[in-house]
Parts: C-alpha cells; structure tokens; sequence
C-alpha cells in the first residue's frame, strides 16, 4: 500500500508516549509499505527518519514548526483572541503545512493519509485515499481532567476554555475522516459520542519486549521509581500529589524508602521537592536501569487519556506497579492479579507498602503483568490489529488510489468496537 503518514514531530528519539507509539506504527509500514512522511521539524529530523526508517530522502518532507510552538506563553495569549485551542494552534493551523500537505497529495497517488493526533486532523485532505485518524487520546477530556486538579483559578479556567474548544475541535476531525484509531476501548466510546457512524478501532499502545527485558538485580532497599516526560502535565501533577500526599504516609512506616524520578524537564516545583528520599534525575538516555533498580513501579496519576505505555514497560520489565484508575485505564489490567490499584492517598500508600514487606505477592503481579503484556500489548500482536484494521478501512472505503476526492462515503451502519 501506499501511504502517507503526518506527523506533528519527529518520532526519533522515541523517548516518551506519543513518539513511541508513531516510531513503532512507523517502522511497521515503512518495512511492509510504500511509505512517505510529512512533519513538523528541522531538516536534520528528516535525515534521520530517512535514514532510521530506511526510506527516500525524497520521502520525507519537514514544515518549520509554528512560532507558537516556541513561544508558548505569547502563544496562549493570541489563542484567547481566537475561537481556537491553544493545542490546535500549535500543529494543526499552519498555513506552512497545509500548503504542504496539499502539494504531496497532487504529486502522488496514496492509498492511505494516516494522520497522528486529533488537533492534526483538522487540515483539509483533498484526496481520494481512505483517510485514517490516529487518537493518542481523547484531548479534550485530558484537559477536562486538568482543570480538575489545577492549583490555581487561572489554570482551571484556562483548561476549561481548552476543553469547551478541543471538544467542538476532535470531533469536527473525527469526521473528516474514513475511520478513527483508539488506544483503547475507554477512548473509543468517547470519540464515539463525538463523531457517531465514524468507523472507530483499538489500535492498542505497545511495547517492544525485546528490548524491555527484566534484569536479574535485587534492589538492595526499599525504592520506588516513576519514568516519564515530566513537562507533561498529567505525569508532573501526579508525582506532586505522590510527594504531597502519599509519600509521607508510605515514609511513616518503612524509613528510608527513596522515589526516583526519571524524565525530561520536570518543573521547579518537582525540582525543589528533591532530596536525599527524592531523586529527580532530568532527562536520561535510557530508562530500564532506574527501573530495573527499584522494588516497585508507582504510578499515582490523577489526569491522563489513551493508555500509559509507562506501565506496559514496568510489566514488561516485571515490576510489580502500584497505580490509580486512571493510570491504568483502558489497559486490560485487573487489580491484585496484574498490578494494584488504589485512588485514594492512605490506600495508594497502604497497597505500596504491602508489596514492599509481601515478596509473594510482588511475584505474582510480576509473571502476572509480564504475561499480559506478552500476550496483548508486545508490538508485533498491535502491529497485526494495525493491519486487519487498514484492511477492513480499505474495504469500506472501496477506493482506488487517485480517486476522485468528491467520492460518495459508503453508508456506515454500526461502530466498529473492535477490542
């Protein structure tokens, strides 16, 4: 097949959430299909996906990103002026890339335009391939979820004005597609009430087991660990909240248990929590030591939408894990058999310090966890629902390449809730 996959940056390094999953859906079509790939980026970023996809260069085409990727707090202030999110802004109105995006589809025929994120999806496709939208996560409920737990009441109006427009938005780009991918079945009905008839399928987030391996070390005392890009909200409230509320009462009854950090860019207020108890590391090359380290993987997150690839590489790794219902949510996780599940602060403290001092249970969640992510999440079982799915689109769509981009959609009875 010929397709084409938009990207709102580049995939390389895949260091966190929405890189790993585009790096991994990308180098499954790259080594089966006729690929190309439009970004936002630097020419650099395209030499890389060129060569680390083994593509054409001519296959890989960059737009300078929008000064409001840069310029974030002028950028929230211009949005105000708008009927637009600030999120949409960012990558999904630039004049650069649609001018692009236009002149790709008239120099090539493609089966498929795969775009990556919902506020992506609001640029025009004039073009007779099926067109398919891939959903990280339900964008306006993320942000719904952040003025929740803002600390502020400019933050909470602010995040409720990104609601109200990310909603109106995902589900205008929902439609404009032939059919919508989900990270799990729990998006899935939400995009669903968005944009009803729109074909929708789970396309589950993975890991790569071949490279998430246990190791054989023994974490020589008690520690917990927490991995991911810390200048994303729902990961920099949820280890403040760890710090505030539950880390004390875990501390009350095994002194000397220490929490490390890992991830890129964690804000001052994460920074000036640190301590001898508190490690913040930054950014870091590679995540598996700090985790293969510790006795057990925390994951108290209060916000979050798709799923959390962070727990599918503990599982993987064979790390018991300790979350909250949003943590683990929309992955086929079962408290006390595959992780422990707690919401509130006493329980999450109390499930931590139980699997500290019972080393059978820890045993168990670990063959438990890692057999679930072997059997549904390793990347070469999604990679199989990725292709069933862009069969069954095809199908539906009944399109040619080069078809004329006026073409009668076919009648959609029922939703695809293919889980």
């Amino acid at each position: 097949m010929r397709i084409l996959h938009l990207i709102p940056y580049s995939p390389i390094p895949p260091t966190f959430g929405g890189a790993l999953r585009n790096y991994h859906l990308l180098k499954h079509m790259a080594a089966r299909h006729d690929v190309s790939v439009l970004l936002y980026g630097t020419p650099g970023e395209a030499d890389s996906i060129a060569e680390g996809f083994h593509l054409p260069g001519d296959r890989v085409r960059v737009v300078r990103k929008s000064w409001i990727r840069t310029r974030w707090r002028l950028g929230q202030l211009y949005a105000m002026l708008t009927p637009h999110s600030f999120f949409h802004l960012m990558i999904g109105r630039s004049g650069r890339m649609q001018e692009a995006i236009d002149e790709v589809l008239a120099a090539g025929e493609f089966d498929i335009v795969q775009t990556e994120f919902t506020p992506m999806g609001c640029y025009k496709l004039r073009t007779g391939a099926a067109k398919i939208l891939d959903a990280h996560n339900v964008e306006y409920h993320n942000h719904l979820r952040m003025s929740v737990h803002a600390n502020s009441l400019v933050r909470r109006l602010w995040y409720r004005r990104e609601t109200h427009c990310l909603k109106a938005e995902e589900a205008r780009a929902c439609r404009q597609h032939d059919a919508v991918f989900a990270t799990s079945a729990h998006d899935l009905e939400l995009l669903e009430k968005l944009s009803p008839g729109v074909p929708k399928f789970v396309i589950p987030n993975g890991v790569d087991a071949s490279y998430f391996k246990a190791g054989d070390q023994t974490p020589a005392s008690p520690s917990l660990v927490f991995t991911g890009m810390m200048a994303y909200v729902p990961n920099s409230d949820g280890m403040l909240y760890f710090l505030d509320k539950i880390f004390p009462l875990i501390k009350r009854k095994i002194p000397g248990v220490t929490i490390t950090i890992v991830g890129n860019r964690p804000p001052r207020e994460l920074l000036r929590r640190a301590s001898d108890e508190v490690i913040v590391t930054g950014y870091v090359d590679d995540v598996r030591p700090f985790v293969e380290r510790a006795s057990v993987y925390v994951a108290p997150l209060r916000i979050g939408s798709g799923t959390r690839l962070k727990i599918l590489e503990a599982l993987c790794m064979k790390k018991p894990v300790v979350t909250t219902s949003i943590g683990c949510e929309g992955l086929d996780v079962v408290d006390g058999e595959s992780a422990l599940v707690a919401d509130e602060p006493e329980a999450f403290a109390c499930r931590v310090v139980e699997l500290l001092h019972n080393d059978r249970l820890r045993r168990k969640l670990m063959r438990s966890g890692y057999e679930l992510v072997r059997e549904k999440y390793d990347w070469q079982v999604v990679h199989q629902r990725l292709d069933q799915a862009y069969c069954e689109v095809l199908r539906r769509a009944r399109v040619p390449a080069g078809a004329d981009a006026d073409r009668e959609r076919l009648e959609y009875r029922q939703p695809v809730y293919a889980t």
